[in-house]
């Protein structure tokens, strides 16, 4: 069976505007890097166009639907439009595509939903997905639409009765829980850093039967997640056992990334990604937060290659060719001022160094193991 690589042509581009930390592009330089080095075919690319408003109102109210579209269209609201659906205010601004854009990502989520359903494929990466802050009335941490909650409310609609949430994003999903709270068919672990906007999912709400959460702490290191990977989130989902899993895999816990101060390997990262994604044997991969555009580029390149079971082709260097992509990319930021540093771009897999578990990260795995009986 194969599995696909879902996207959209209007990523090619699409920017936030000027000051704002995705004012970069991540998505089409991901699958230039594939197509590049030849790991992904023709065959196995689904282009989506932007789902409609009524596909988007399983969770999302009417009237703000219709709102983003307004300030597509005209490129600007009333003042009292801007404030009561926080739109053009703030982090989330009114951009060229700002309805298009995360309606594309929407409709590939939920579209990839009907695909795992009806057994057209086990395995599918969504690297324009994961934005899992959009409230259902209103924007919120550059999230404008919610995909994560509409695919995983697809996965009820198609009769997936044990859905597991996993979120890797620095930041914690706090629109996502606060939805499915307490609902006995949605699983839902987070793993972030602690006292991180939007300073949610605090490890005493695992005592809730649905939520893992688990806030680490700052320079949060390869060995530390390892560790964690291993104490608690297989041994969860292993008794879980879910029949869809869902991974939101925003890479803006790597180190070098300017959002957070965890300091991830990619090579982590994708072991990470390598243990859950056959949890089930269904399977959605999400991109997320990533605000470097040349780590977060090559990172979720990587992720088809770790979907595929193929992570031995990220031993080898960058060609020319890949190089020439991410130099290409536009960054304004401190860390590139004297150029964009070679370790970004000799090679795809990062340096791991071994670093201590810490006592912190110790007392949160015994704490939570106390509260699941693990």
């Amino acid at each position: 069976m194969k599995n696909f690589l879902f996207s959209s042509k209007i990523f090619k581009g699409s920017r936030y505007g000027e000051g704002h930390p995705l004012n970069i592009d991540r998505v089409w330089p991901s699958l230039d890097l594939l197509k590049i080095m030849n790991w992904v075919s023709n065959e196995q690319l689904v282009f989506n166009e932007p789902a409609s408003i009524d596909e988007l109102t399983i969770f999302h109210d009417i009237d703000y639907l219709r709102i983003l579209q307004k300030a597509e269209k005209f490129q600007d609201l009333e003042l009292k439009e801007k404030k009561k659906y926080n739109l053009g205010v703030g982090v989330n601004p009114i951009f060229k595509e700002v309805y298009s854009r995360p309606a594309s990502a929407a409709k590939s989520s939920m579209r990839a939903i009907e695909f795992l359903a009806s057994n057209k494929a086990e395995k599918i990466l969504n690297f324009s997905g994961g934005t899992h802050h959009g409230r259902k009335n209103f924007a919120s941490g550059f999230c404008f639409l919610n995909d994560c909650i509409l695919a995983i409310l697809k996965a009820k609609e198609f009769g997936f009765n044990k859905i597991l949430y996993i979120d890797l994003d620095a930041h914690h999903c706090d629109a996502v829980q606060d939805y499915f709270l307490d609902n006995d068919n949605v699983q839902l672990i987070s793993i972030h850093e602690k006292n991180k906007w939007p300073r949610t999912g605090k490890i005493e709400e695992s005592k809730i039967n649905n939520l893992m959460n688990i806030p680490v702490p700052e320079n949060f290191n390869d060995n530390e997640m390892l560790f964690i990977l291993n104490e608690l989130i297989i041994p969860y989902c292993k008794a879980v056992n879910p029949d869809i899993t869902i991974i939101q895999a925003g890479t803006d816990g790597l180190k070098d990334d300017p959002q957070s101060k965890m300091i991830l390997s990619n090579s982590t990262y994708w072991h990470t990604i390598s243990m859950l994604k056959d949890i089930s044997t269904k399977t959605l991969i999400l991109g997320g937060g990533g605000y470097n555009p040349y780590i977060t580029a090559k990172a979720w390149a990587g992720n088809w290659l770790v979907l595929n079971s193929k992570e031995k082709l990220l031993q080898s260097k960058l060609n020319d060719e890949c190089k020439e992509i991410l130099r290409s990319l536009k960054w304004k930021n401190s860390r590139v001022r004297n150029g964009i540093p070679n370790k970004w771009l000799d090679k795809w897999i990062d340096d791991e160094v071994e670093m201590q578990i810490r006592d912190e990260v110790n007392e949160i795995v015994l704490y939570i193991q106390k509260i699941k009986k693990l």
